[in-house]
């Protein structure tokens, strides 16, 4: 798969910040060449062999390569996991993520498995059962500064894996995991050859059912990494065994309730699953959202909606070739009850926050409640906000007065008169309107998300966003203009706009070179000459959000290169507080010309990784979710 030059740049440094200068080397050297083995790694590099077989053992074990075996030479050739050395820079969202949902415990064992990699579990035991002797000898008894212990017994350390399997955070390390998904399919493609369809495939049905059993052999290689899961299930689900409260035990779980959970095969290689991990972030983002938009209890429920709701996802976007087909027994769109969320959600939270009072003579039930049992149709999500069809609805629905609830259930009485349901109903009908689309009421009190469209008016919300930052509000206009009437030319964007003409060059040609718009030329005769061509405007969204993403990718890469610059910069100062009696000291061990230095490097480095983090969450939203 091809890789754009920015993030193989990035992935490249990313690399280098975290495992050093050998490994980099190794990994620009596979992103420039490709599939290589270690004699050519070696050739190209100008690395000897024992120099890339050191690199290549780093990069294995943070699951940075794919390799395959020739059939020929029986020589491994390696490739990069762009996506997975990419997902590093989201180790401090994952560890967040963990922490408030499953506690100190959680984070700290997902910390681990971040630093060391994949990682056999009976290793992962006996390094915490090492931790946990060290803090109860006698010297640390001794000590003034007792280390305190997240993770204080091997029945915990289980428990709190187990909860991690379950939320398919963790995968299973299996034969297949270092193969690319190229090679997987290829594999795949032969094996159902020679199985199913030896004299080859002749006819549409024989198509159609081929790609059925490659779809098939496919989700069988996907699911070898679930089988620790799987196990778990049949023991019983986590809420069977242990309530789910995180907050209100020690480090998220409770001590009597740890040896329920069934003890796991040490012998097993468990590594974190980014795949999920995304999913994750996309619904606190997604809540995010909501919070800013509709307020904080609303922004509660649709967390709880999200969690039931995301469940058995495994990954934002599913796989053109495996997730084609729904597997038999399940829906193609869960949905969930509104008696399922109401289960889920506190007490302690105060429905009747984020309700808005109005008299119920105003309120149009059918309107509200109106039903939407299918996901709307593949439409341009900019083409979605036409005002002559939210004008036809709304008077479809304000010409009915005697469908208006008159009698004073919910207007005139307080809020607070509601029952808890209905309070809960009012802010899933309130995630139901409006552009986005939040939640979709799909059946009586059942409610949905639409994903898709809805990460796709998200994602048109953000360019549109962009747009207005960089090109101020007439670019945005004109983009609008064009999104809506199609190409156009200079004469009819004019009079459209109603802007004057130089000031309607000067601001396409800014929104052409800021990549937000493009020109073509329609030649007027067979010559083709420029002089007397047309030349037409018109935006192109996928080509913007290409362009978009390449310069996120090109703003990172210059922000890790400002960084190495600044440390470069004031090397003297950085040695010094890396000595072991100054670190931890430095305002009283250094002078203070030096630690004004080193205080300012420290706060010009937040900055620097602050904005690659934001950077993250619009290429998140672009590419990811």
């Amino acid at each position: 798969m091809a890789v754009i030059k920015e993030k193989a740049e990035f992935c490249t440094l990313v690399v280098d910040e975290l495992y050093g200068q050998l490994p980099a080397r190794i990994y620009a050297t596979l992103f420039q060449r490709g599939k290589l083995s270690i004699r050519l790694i070696s050739q190209f590099s100008k690395l000897n062999a024992r120099q890339v077989k050191n690199g290549i053992c780093v990069l294995q074990q943070h699951n940075l390569l794919f390799y395959t075996v020739d059939a020929n030479s029986s020589e491994a050739e390696y490739s990069v996991n762009h996506d997975y050395a990419y997902n590093l820079v989201r180790t401090g969202k994952v560890l967040e993520m963990v922490d408030n949902s499953y506690g100190p415990a959680g984070r700290d064992v997902m910390q681990n498995l971040l630093l060391l990699g994949q990682t056999r579990i009976s290793d992962l035991v006996a390094a915490y059962q090492a931790k946990i002797n060290q803090a109860n000898s006698d010297d640390a008894w001794l000590n003034a500064k007792k280390p305190e212990l997240v993770i204080k017994s091997k029945a915990q350390l289980n428990s709190v894996l187990c909860r991690l399997i379950e939320a398919d955070l963790i995968d299973v390390v299996h034969s297949k995991t270092f193969q690319s998904a190229h090679e997987i399919e290829k594999q795949v493609h032969k094996e159902v050859m020679g199985s199913y369809f030896p004299n080859g495939i002749k006819g549409t049905k024989a198509k159609v059912e081929f790609e059925q059993k490659v779809a098939e052999g496919l989700r069988k290689v996907r699911d070898e990494s679930k089988t620790l899961k799987r196990k778990l299930a049949q023991n019983g689900g986590a809420s069977k065994r242990r309530k789910l409260a995180v907050g209100n035990e020690t480090n998220g779980v409770p001590e009597e309730e740890e040896d329920l959970d069934p003890a796991l095969d040490p012998r097993q290689v468990i590594r974190i699953n980014y795949e999920k991990c995304i999913v994750e972030l996309r619904s606190r983002r997604l809540v995010q959202y909501v919070n800013e938009t509709l307020g904080e209890t609303t922004g509660y429920v649709y967390g709880q909606l999200l969690k039931q709701l995301t469940k058995n996802t495994p990954r934002c976007r599913p796989d053109p070739l495996m997730d084609t087909l729904t597997p038999e027994g399940e829906k193609e769109t869960p949905s969930v009850t509104t008696n399922e969320i109401l289960d889920k959600v506190k007490t302690s939270i105060d429905l009747t926050l984020g309700i808005g009072k109005i008299p119920s003579n105003a309120i149009s039930k059918s309107a509200a409640e109106r039903l939407t049992p299918f996901a709307p149709k593949d439409k341009i999500p900019f083409m979605n906000q036409d005002d002559s069809d939210d004008d036809e609805e709304d008077g479809d629905y304000s010409d009915s007065d005697e469908e208006m609830d008159t009698k004073k259930e919910n207007g005139d009485a307080s809020v607070a008169r509601m029952s808890r349901p209905e309070q809960l109903r009012q802010h899933l009908l309130l995630l139901a309107e409006g552009h986005p689309g939040f939640v979709r009421h799909c059946g009586e009190d059942e409610w949905t998300i639409d994903f898709k469209p809805l990460m796709e008016n998200l994602r048109a919300t953000e360019l549109d966003s962009i747009i207005e930052q960089t090109s101020g509000r007439q670019g945005l206009r004109l983009t609008r203009i064009l999104r809506t009437k199609g190409k156009l030319g200079e004469q009819a964007l004019h009079s459209l706009s109603l802007m004057r003409k130089v000031d309607l060059q000067q601001k396409m040609l800014e929104m052409r070179l800021a990549g937000f718009a493009h020109t073509q030329e329609v030649p007027r005769d067979n010559k083709a000459d420029p002089k007397k061509s047309i030349f037409l405007w018109y935006c192109d969204t996928e080509q913007a959000y290409s362009g978009l993403i390449a310069k996120c990718y090109a703003t990172m890469v210059h922000c890790l290169q400002v960084l190495e610059v600044r440390r470069q910069k004031e090397k003297d100062v950085l040695s010094l507080a890396k000595r072991t009696n100054v670190k931890g000291k430095e305002k009283d061990m250094m002078r203070d010309e030096s630690y004004a230095r080193f205080a300012k490097f420290l706060k010009d480095e937040k900055l620097l990784m602050a904005e690659i983090m934001r950077i993250d969450d619009t290429l998140a939203l672009l590419q990811d979710f």
